[in-house]
């Protein structure tokens, strides 16, 4: 199932909608076309998404103290002012407001798409997709670890007035439907296909294969010490190794860099260092992705980013906090890209996942031409549902 980070939308087969259709009398919709209409509650599950969603923004100001758990001072952060992955500055129930009316218009646009581009989905892949959100629904997403890990979605929808069916729209049919319309758009045979040559093209200049291994700078000590009520204890302390043996594996390491840089292979790099050092297990770790959208570390990046393809260097990350007393040492490699390109665009599921990040944002944007289209009509029951009241019935 592939998640589209930037759009909430969904859309449902013409059974789908005839059922809903057929409840509609009996439960008030939110949104609404000609031939489709989606129940309250997949309003509110897009409103408590957005919610969650801003709180996070607010969480990354300087005016939230975490300590606290108060923004400029108030319990509540809904007036704050915050700013998004976009750029986009407002108040944050201005923006949970807008978010959770484009998340759900973007369902209808979906939806229209489905029919117009005669996509289908067959009943085996529904089943399974509603399997799965029966059992976040009872038991929540980590159940299969142990009984322990439970926390049922239905204990945090539920009192928002979210059923099952509306929290099945909203996510995990909202999934599957929204993955046939982006293949019947970008696929391989869709109306707005995208060549092997267009995505390699992408793939080049955009992504960045890198590899890299570390050395801790310090051992880990424990060390006498008395608790806050003066009881004999122990705690670990991270201890700088000898000035020595910084100075070796910064050396050492140095070599590494000159050596790949000269032409040697990475993999030959590691090998020696293993030798040299006694490591038995491969301590190397390796990725392709687009730097901007990376989890591993912000220093590495900048690095990364500084060097060429095919070069290598060294980097010393510390804790400022405790006179480096835990520098980290890493050789960093960025290799030419190319190399990669067979695995990521002759591979059917690597292809897809750079297709997707390719495209993702062309679907959003159509999806927000597609929405301003369908004269979508927004039932008054609506304005009943705000952030405000989110807010009090999560606290």
């Amino acid at each position: 199932m592939r998640n589209f980070t930037k759009i909430f939308c969904v859309f449902f087969s013409i059974l789908m909608v005839v059922s809903l259709a057929a409840c509609s009398f009996t439960q008030q919709y939110s949104y609404k076309t000609d031939d489709t209409e989606l129940p309250i509650g997949v309003y509110i599950y897009n409103l408590y998404s957005a919610y969650n969603q801003a709180q996070s923004f607010a969480q990354q100001s300087d005016k939230y103290d975490s300590e606290a758990g108060t923004y400029d001072g108030q319990k509540s952060f809904l007036k704050m002012e915050i700013t998004d992955d976009d750029k986009k500055t407002a108040t944050a129930d201005e923006w949970i407001l807008e978010k959770a009316d484009e998340y759900t218009k973007n369902i209808l646009a979906v939806y229209h798409e489905f029919n117009e581009l005669g996509c289908t989905i067959d009943e085996a892949t529904e089943s399974g997709y509603k399997a799965q959100a029966q059992e976040y629904w009872d038991h929540g997403p980590y159940y299969q670890y142990g009984e322990q890990y439970a926390n049922p979605y239905s204990d945090i929808f539920e009192p928002l007035g979210v059923g099952f069916d509306s929290f099945y729209i909203a996510t995990f049919y909202t999934s599957a439907m929204q993955e046939k319309v982006f293949d019947a758009l970008y696929g391989a045979t869709g109306t707005q296909a995208v060549s092997d040559k267009e995505l390699t093209d992408f793939f080049t200049k955009n992504y960045v294969s890198y590899k890299f291994f570390n050395v801790n700078l310090y051992t880990t000590e424990s060390q006498a010490t008395k608790d806050e009520e003066g009881n004999d204890t122990t705690e670990d302390v991270d201890v700088p190794l000898s000035d020595n043996e910084i100075q070796d594996y910064k050396a050492a390491f140095g070599n590494y860099a000159n050596d790949i840089n000269g032409g040697a292979s990475f993999d030959d790099v590691v090998k020696e260092y293993m030798d040299k050092y006694s490591v038995e297990n491969d301590p190397s770790q390796s990725g392709v992705e687009v730097l901007d959208d990376s989890s591993i570390g912000e220093n590495i990046v900048k690095k990364l980013k500084e060097l060429k393809d095919g070069s290598a260097d060294t980097l010393v990350i510390g804790d400022e906090t405790d006179d480096s007393a835990s520098d980290v040492l890493y050789l960093i490699y960025r290799e030419p890209i190319e190399n990669q390109i067979s695995a990521y665009i002759e591979d059917t599921a690597q292809r897809e996942t750079v297709l997707q990040k390719m495209k993702q944002d062309d679907l959003t944007d159509f999806l927000d031409e597609v929405a301003g289209s369908l004269g979508i009509t927004k039932s008054s029951a609506v304005g009943g549902y705000t952030p405000k009241r989110i807010e009090d019935l999560t606290k």
